[in-house]
């Protein structure tokens, strides 16, 4: 496997990675947007802009590829999508397009301890129109609230059902089990096929073989989606899809020393390349990332293009953005758990400092100060 052809970029902000005291990312980091954290779902705006969600908040952001100080423009959807102010977070993680309206969905988890947030359960759109450096962003019909309970109705998957166990009175140590990076269901990609007839759902979660142990990661095609947002229609489902996804990948002619089954984290059509690419990685918090490719035909499995792997620090990627017109893609990083340096406790979220001088990005409490990276990257 020849290594990524990523092209550096030298950025100068205005007060370093984090403005209470400047990160060394080093090496092959290119791009550093300020504003917002934890990078999830995200969809190009023409050649030189994105639109971005965060899965800490409810805000959807657009940022210039050249001019990355700031969000050029922002959106709330919280009203739209109705959220409660007792954990306000829908947890935004996948986006795609077709034509001017971005459709997201978030992840249909529970919560760290296995507990349900209904907020996380929406799927939605928004229209997004751009006129030169102005950008509207408007909702679209109504958001679902019930995608997952109707493909676990409809499919009678096994597997989703013991995923998700809506409505059953659960033990403790069981719904423990439930938690997102345990066992339970958690939702990361979105992605509309080269024709717009079916949208594709990529799971993190891993999802097994039936009447095995074997994993593989999960993708489900919704057939009506554009129904679904703008007439309150049941969800149609195709057949789910089960990929196997590793990270058996050389890397300057080495292989990696265990092998383990990766799942969804990001997943697009690139019209330049006329294929799929997917950003597969661990279900669980371990940074291991493969990029794939596939041609779109359910007969054929995604191939391995080869491994994601950054110099400059912790790299996350969540999001997978091809561009008009362009080769490259660019990768964006959930830099939310990244350390930065901070003077004291005033610069964090209460509790959130740690010994050292040091506070988790996302809770910083100047919002300027938070970033996520992004890389380009060449297949």
């Amino acid at each position: 496997m020849k290594p990524l052809n990523i092209a550096i970029l030298i950025v100068v902000l205005f007060s370093g990675w984090c403005s209470a005291g400047r990160q060394e990312f080093g090496g092959d980091i290119d791009l550093v947007f300020h504003g917002a954290s934890d990078a999830s779902g995200a969809v190009s705006l023409g050649k030189d802009m994105f639109i971005v969600a965060d899965d800490e908040n409810n805000t959807l952001r657009v940022y210039r590829t050249k001019d990355r100080t700031r969000a050029i423009s922002s959106f709330d959807v919280s009203k739209f999508l109705g959220t409660t102010s007792v954990h306000p977070e829908a947890d935004i993680e996948g986006a795609t397009r077709v034509g001017d309206t971005v459709y997201w969905i978030t992840s249909h988890g529970r919560n760290k301890d296995g507990k349900i947030r209904p907020n996380r359960y929406r799927f939605f759109a928004t229209t997004v129109k751009r006129d030169g450096d102005k950008v509207t962003i408007e909702p679209v019909g109504y958001a679902c609230r019930n995608l997952m309970h109707k493909l676990v109705e409809t499919t009678k998957s096994w597997e989703l059902k013991f995923k998700t166990r809506f409505n059953e009175k659960l033990k403790k140590s069981e719904r423990k089990q439930l938690a997102p990076k345990v066992n339970g269901l958690n939702i990361e990609g979105l992605c509309i096929s080269h024709d717009k007839k079916v949208m594709y759902i990529g799971f993190r979660n891993r999802g097994l073989v039936s009447g095995s142990l074997i994993t593989r990661a999960m993708v489900v095609p919704l057939i009506n989606y554009k129904e679904v947002i703008e007439k309150k229609a049941e969800p149609v489902f195709g057949e789910i899809l089960q990929w196997r996804l590793t990270n058996d990948v050389r890397i300057n002619g080495k292989m990696p020393r265990y092998s383990r089954g990766l799942y969804i984290r990001s997943m697009e059509y690139s019209d330049a390349h006329k294929t799929y690419f997917i950003v597969a990685g661990p279900y669980d918090s371990l940074r291991e990332f493969v990029l794939y490719k596939w041609s779109g035909k359910k007969i054929e499995q995604p191939k391995a293009v080869r491994r994601i792997e950054t110099k400059g620090g912790k790299f996350t990627p969540e999001a997978l953005i091809p561009f008009e017109g362009s080769k490259k893609l660019l990768l964006l990083s959930d830099d939310g758990s990244y350390l930065c340096n901070v003077t004291g406790p005033a610069d964090c979220a209460e509790d959130e400092f740690i010994d050292g001088g040091k506070c988790p990005n996302k809770y910083l409490t100047n919002e300027n100060q938070k970033f996520f990276r992004g890389i380009w990257i060449t297949p």
